[in-house]
């Protein structure tokens, strides 16, 4: 197995549940139903282990993405994603996910309105992808996102977005994967993945034919495995923490269909690459459009 190649990955796994992932402070409404494919390309030059070490190990990959969200009822969405992968030593399905989102509370308070919301789910692996090999499509993580979030809406529509999210792991390492670092390592002692918790502060404003935000992100993982350049070990117990930043522009003429470019670009951390992703897509809307409640 040639290690330093699949590290690479383990941020790209995470988009799910990323900055840009499926769990947002707006709701649909009953009935609506959005679809939006996308494209992203994604590049390193420098990998960053534990205590800030830096390795000179770069990376391009290019990720074909759907999103769906429909509104139950103006209180619940349910949101399904999809990936696929390409790299240049493997291509095919990565990860997924079935998510809901609950707002129990959306009312005037002062000059503006605040929602607060939650949301779970589940982010899985939709292929039987070996993570434990050159060019793997992600860490095969199976994780359970809870989110709490709160938004300020202003008179003007510019809002304020806060999300924390606490996400529990539920895959374990194989044994077969065990082994087959045993047969190099003799002396390893595998670590389980471990949880790990997410902070996100975004600002935005939506108008009629466009939108427009900026967000940073942070993730935290107190336990994993760290990176070790030249010794065998399993990606997928990494430990990833991170600070991320970005944005998204959206455009729409007819309120219905419209495009979007965004992007994203990690500053640093521990076990991940400092990544920058560029994303395009469309939006399509089905179902009547009626006012916020």
């Amino acid at each position: 197995m040639k290690y330093d190649s699949i590290i690479l990955f383990l941020i790209t796994n995470i988009s799910t549940l990323s900055a840009q992932g499926p769990l947002d402070g707006y709701m649909k409404g009953k009935g609506v139903l959005d679809l939006a494919p996308s494209i992203s390309f994604n590049s390193a030059k420098t990998f960053v282990g534990s205590g800030g070490q830096t390795y000179n190990l770069g990376y391009e990959g290019t990720l074909l993405s759907l999103f769906a969200e429909y509104g139950l009822s103006k209180r619940v969405d349910i949101v399904g994603t999809a990936a696929y992968v390409f790299t240049g030593t493997q291509s095919g399905l990565q990860d997924g996910g079935l998510f809901v989102k609950y707002r129990p509370v959306y009312r005037n308070v002062g000059s503006g309105r605040i929602g607060v919301l939650f949301g779970t789910g589940l982010a899985f692996p939709l292929a039987d992808y070996e993570p434990a090999v050159s060019g793997a499509l992600g860490q095969k993580a199976v994780i359970l996102p809870a989110r709490l979030i709160l938004q300020w809406e202003t008179p003007l529509g510019l809002f304020l977005n806060l999300t924390g999210g606490y996400n529990r792991r539920f895959d374990r390492l194989q044994d077969a994967d065990i082994a087959a670092v045993r047969q190099v390592r003799p002396d390893y002692r595998p670590v389980q993945p471990a949880d790990f918790s997410t902070l996100l502060f975004r600002v935005g404003f939506p108008a009629a034919r466009y939108y427009l935000d900026a967000w940073v992100e942070w993730q935290n993982t107190a336990g994993g495995s760290d990176y070790v350049p030249g010794l065998p070990d399993l990606p997928q117990a990494f430990g990833v923490s991170y600070t991320q930043v970005g944005g998204t522009a959206y455009y729409s003429e007819s309120g219905r269909s419209g495009f979007y470019v965004s992007g994203g670009y990690i500053l640093g951390g521990r076990n991940t690459s400092r990544m920058l992703r560029l994303t395009a897509g469309m939006v399509f809307r089905f179902g009547q459009i009626y006012p916020a409640p």
